[in-house]
């Protein structure tokens, strides 16, 4: 039982405290400590008497002051006891003769003294040091050899980190103040860096571990904002991570190949100079054959010709560029074009699937240049029919390279250049388009908006229309193509990727009035279920086709460079390069992978149009309501950027409204909009 007025020390925050008893109250000790305050402390708690004699304290503030110094001088007198304390040389020599010693023993052997407050300074000294021994119950034991080597590695390893972890905090704030970062092999540094790089770029989705690691780091350099993805960019930009404030995050997002590595391109390269094979391919290089693409199109994978036939028929060809002639089944290119899946394009940059000696070179169809492909021959009977098809893989020499501007504008002509031919194939995609159209076929006229990032820097911006003659030709052209595709593999039985799209479930939103009815188009998009993938041919419910498969863009997707090999194969007698559980194996994987890239291009395309409205803060815009319920929903006209907007009251759909412009931030993927009052 603790005497009152003596002095004790008791555990307290896995240390020793002094203080004087003041008595017992409800099974608690009451103790006055350094500075005159009354602590309530378990009997349990008290280590050691220090001194048995003395006042008890009394109720008063002044009592309480008198024995808050009492305790105070004996707590200094223990410190400078504690002092005198050489724990190794204590560890020395206790170690080797039996290594267990009581508290008073132990203090006899270290300070010299038995007394209360020497045993009090042993505890404090050892317990502070930690190492080298431990208490068991009322004595002290000796930490084995092992066992203290082992400790002091630990603490020798956990100082390093700290003073690594120091260091690093210090090198970053020294960048976030505009200072030269060199990075080190602080092994710190790299895991705050890797931290902030994946809270860079994955946001919210980064771990909680690497958030936290990046929140310590923006608070050590001092960088603040409200939103700690963006705070983590501007620090690695100003440290040398990132080389351009428009860095495309996605890329990184989505671990994207930036670069084909050296096999890959020696392999193109080698396919290159040997140039491909005319046998067993028909020569079509007299037909008169276009391609129709945008400007910048770099790899022309699809080009049409079309004839008349007895009767006012015409013989519709698609020609497909033919990269197989080049690239083998496992080469190092094709397992490079598998990993990628697809071609993927950025407003700043554009990363192919295929190496650009043969998706720009060899296997493109270059205006003027024999070219290895495989040609969808389709014979068509004055009303559009499909009376007979046919597959080869052909020989063809593009005699126009034209844009969908310049066929546009010879289709609206009476004569100059292949005038004649465009619009032969318009009529005959009108003919084609009009009897899918009767088989149930849906048409969502949605127009697009390309961000495009000049080499001056400034952003332009592309508006695509889907209703221009030559686009709605070539996309009827490159449907047909698909379905005949899937009518010759599942007419032979031979194994394929097929699209299919079930039929709604509901009753479909009525068809959009043109491509500015965005609302209606939005609702229509909607009332459509999702597309399949499979190895088993069906109905696609939106192309009104009772099968399809993607064949046109073999220089583009995986998938497509597939299914050319499986009807090359076929076409030669061979049996098929793919069977069936392959087939469904790179379904599932290339899926996967195309939609992770068309989410990083909708970032990116996001990210750009946003830097565009940068310099459009403070102006009006026009805007059309697309979506009331469950919020409302507008999409910018300029722009067709889709954003959220509180506050807007009795809209509707198709209601065309004016907002202002009040802040946008790209990296942070915001913009706040206000609605004009009156407009």
């Amino acid at each position: 039982m603790a005497v009152p007025g003596s002095i004790v020390a008791f555990r307290q925050d896995g240390a020793l405290a002094l203080g004087v008893v003041a008595g017992e109250e409800k099974q608690r000790v009451r103790v006055i400590v350094p500075g005159g305050r009354e602590e309530r402390i378990t009997e349990g708690r008290i280590v050691f008497e220090v001194e048995r004699s003395g006042r008890v304290p009394g109720a008063g503030p002044d009592d309480r002051k008198a024995a808050g110094r009492r305790a105070e001088a004996a707590e200094s007198h223990v410190v400078a006891l504690a002092e005198r304390v050489d724990v190794p040389l204590l560890w020395d020599l206790v170690v080797g003769s039996g290594g267990t010693l009581d508290d008073a023993e132990l203090a006899d052997l270290a300070i010299g003294d038995r007394s209360g407050a020497a045993r009090a300074a042993l505890f404090r000294a050892l317990s502070a040091e930690g190492a080298r021994f431990q208490r068991r119950g009322d004595v002290w034991e000796a930490r084995a050899p092992e066992a203290l080597h082992e400790i002091l590695t630990q603490r020798e390893r956990v100082a390093r980190r700290d003073e690594d972890r120091r260091r690093a905090l210090e090198a970053l704030a020294e960048a976030a103040r505009g200072g030269r970062f060199a990075p080190s092999d602080n092994p710190e540094e790299r895991r705050f860096l890797e931290a902030l790089e994946e809270t860079a770029i994955l946001g919210p989705d980064a771990s909680e571990a690497s958030r936290g690691a990046a929140e310590q780091a923006l608070l050590a350099a001092g960088v603040r904002h409200d939103r700690s993805r963006e705070g983590a960019f501007l620090l690695l930009r100003r440290a040398g991570r990132f080389s351009s404030d428009d860095e495309n995050l996605e890329v990184l997002r989505y671990r994207m190949r930036t670069e084909f590595p050296r096999e890959v391109v020696e392999s193109a390269r080698a396919a290159v100079s040997r140039g491909f094979s005319r046998d067993g391919r028909s020569d079509l290089t007299g037909l008169d054959v276009v391609s129709i693409d945008a400007p910048q199109t770099r790899e022309i994978d699809d080009a049409l010709s079309i004839e008349p036939r007895p009767g006012g028929g015409v013989r519709l060809g698609v020609h497909v560029a033919d990269p197989a002639a080049y690239v083998e089944k496992d080469d190092p290119v094709d397992r490079e074009a598998f990993a990628r899946a697809a071609t993927r394009y950025f407003p700043e940059s554009r990363l192919p699937m295929i190496p650009e000696a043969i998706s720009e070179g060899a296997a493109s169809l270059a205006e003027g240049e024999d070219r290895p492909a495989l040609s969808f021959l389709v014979a068509l009977d004055a009303d559009g029919e499909i009376s007979s098809h046919e597959v080869v893989r052909s020989v063809v020499r593009s005699v126009a390279r034209l844009t969908y501007e310049a066929a546009d504008a010879a289709i609206g002509r009476e004569g100059g250049p292949h005038a004649a031919l465009l619009r032969s194939l318009e009529r005959a995609a009108a003919l084609l388009e009009g009897r899918r159209a009767a088989a149930g076929a849906v048409r969502i006229p949605a127009p697009e908006v390309e961000p495009r990032v000049l080499d001056d820097g400034r952003i332009a911006l592309v508006r695509i229309d889907p209703d221009s003659p030559s686009r709605r030709l070539v996309s009827e052209a490159m449907v047909l193509a698909g379905a005949v595709a899937a009518r010759f593999c599942a007419g032979r039985s031979v194994p394929a990727i097929y699209r299919r799209q079930p039929p709604p479930d509901r009753p479909l939103a009525a068809a959009a009035a043109s491509s500015e009815d965005f609302a209606a188009a939005r609702a229509l998009r909607r009332s459509l279920r999702r597309g399949e993938v499979g190895v088993s041919p069906g109905p696609h419910f939106a192309l009104g086709l009772p099968a399809y498969a993607q064949a046109t863009s073999p220089l583009r997707r995986f998938q497509d460079l597939v299914t050319h090999r499986q009807i090359v194969a076929a076409l030669a007698g061979l049996p098929p390069p793919y069977d069936l559980e392959s087939l469904r194996r790179i379904a599932a994987t290339t899926e996967a992978a195309e939609a992770d890239g068309r989410r990083a291009e909708r970032a990116a395309d996001r990210y750009w149009l946003l830097r565009y409205l940068e310099g459009s803060v403070g102006a009006e815009v026009d805007a059309v309501v697309v979506e009331v319920e469950p919020r409302p929903v507008v999409v910018l006209v300029e722009t067709l950027l889709e954003e959220p907007l509180a506050g807007l009251a009795g809209v509707r759909p198709g209601d065309r409204i004016r907002l202002r412009i009040e802040r946008v931030n790209p990296r942070a993927d915001r913009i706040a909009l206000r609605p004009v009052p009156g407009a």
